[in-house]
């Protein structure tokens, strides 16, 4: 399955880009890898009649079972991921924005495109 091989070039993957406050634009079917603290996935979308479904898969180690969200959305919407961490610390969080024709992964941890 398409997804699994994903994830697991993501769990797989080393040397992505790191810094503060990331975007990057995503193409249809295309997948990006995305990280938030420990956990490691993918996320891409198509077009559907209703809306663009994102599909997000996330997961903590090469073990764990893997998460998978899923969103329809439309132009001006958006859908947070977020990994909660310790008391008194804010959650990490990887956004994914649908404006217009186009859809946008923005996070403060890190980011890297699966398929050019």
């Amino acid at each position: 399955m398409r997804i699994s091989a994903m994830l697991l070039s993501a769990l797989a993957m080393g040397g992505c880009i790191t810094g503060s406050a990331h975007a990057s634009e995503l193409a249809p079917i295309e997948g990006l890898s995305i990280k938030v603290a420990n956990v490691v996935g993918s996320t891409y979308y198509t077009i559907e009649k209703d809306g663009y479904q994102v599909v997000a898969t996330l997961a903590s180690s090469e073990e764990a079972t893997p998460v998978r969200f899923i969103a329809t959305l439309r132009s001006g919407q958006n859908v947070i991921v977020s990994v909660p961490r310790a008391l008194g610390q804010s959650a990490m969080e990887v956004e994914i924005k649908r404006i217009e024709d186009r859809v946008f992964v923005s996070d403060d941890t890190q980011l890297n495109n699966l398929v050019h």
